[in-house]
């Protein structure tokens, strides 16, 4: 017989689940709350706060920012549908092998694609290149903005011209870098809802190395994660919160099916 479960049902679940109904256990800490929802959305860095200050009794931007930039037990990355989320670092593994790999890896097609359309003669081992040379310049500063990285590597500046308008090199190759796994956003320039940030290098930043995992077995455990506290669901569910294909999709929710 299967259980039915109605939209009241399930929005209850989630409610409790997701530590907005019942008691806040005492000393719940910001990384808790991200655990709760698998991962914090953060394209908008406000967002992130909000989250968290409606799951704690005690809510501080000080507390985030202690967990985010002190005790680096939360990671700013590039997650799930090419979206920026706050994750627990020792999940962030999981959420790159899983999503932000296979992003990188279209971004660096798209990219040579747009650099090839410049005409300006860019291939694959001229971005190589830059890619070293940003890196090593990042290494070097130990942190750094944007322009700082593109005045120490001049070729950042190079322009990618579009219909709706000019754009430099520099964000789409900090953002590869980013997706790789090699660099960081650390803290925020300015106050807490500030969207520009200084860069590090993730050997630098991160506590340990962040473990090359398997593709299938993150997407396995990603998957697991967020049924866990999401579901239940169906793989158009799933599919569009991890942004995966539909055979992946499906792939992980075939041995809950067929354990029931």
């Amino acid at each position: 017989m299967t259980l039915h479960i109605d939209t009241e049902q399930r929005r209850a679940r989630l409610a409790w689940r997701h530590g907005l109904a019942g008691p806040v256990p005492p000393g719940k800490r910001p990384e808790d709350v991200a655990a709760d929802l698998v991962a914090l959305h953060a394209t908008d860095p406000a967002t992130v706060h909000l989250s968290v200050s409606a799951r704690l009794h005690t809510p501080l931007v000080e507390t985030l920012e202690d967990a985010l930039y002190e005790r680096r037990t939360l990671l700013r990355m590039l997650g799930m549908r090419r979206t920026m989320f706050v994750v627990p670092t020792g999940f962030a593994a999981t959420v790159q092998a899983a999503a932000t790999r296979a992003i990188a890896a279209d971004q660096r097609k798209l990219l040579l694609r747009h650099l090839a359309e410049a005409g300006s003669g860019q291939d694959a081992a001229w971005l190589s290149d830059v890619e070293e040379s940003t890196y090593e310049a990042l290494r070097r500063r130990g942190t750094a903005t944007a322009a700082q990285l593109a005045a120490d590597e001049p070729r950042l500046r190079t322009l990618l011209v579009f219909p709706q308008g000019n754009q430099y090199v520099t964000s789409r190759l900090l953002f590869l870098l980013a997706a790789d796994g090699r660099i960081v956003r650390g803290r925020p320039l300015g106050t807490w809802i500030s969207s520009q940030y200084a860069w590090s290098c993730a050997a630098d930043w991160l506590p340990e190395p962040m473990p090359d995992l398997d593709p299938a077995h993150a997407r396995t455990e990603l998957a697991r994660a967020w049924l866990a506290r999401f579901g239940p669901a169906t793989a158009a569910d799933l599919k569009w919160w991890t942004g995966w294909t539909m055979t992946h999709a499906r792939a992980r929710c075939a041995p809950w099916r067929r354990s029931r």
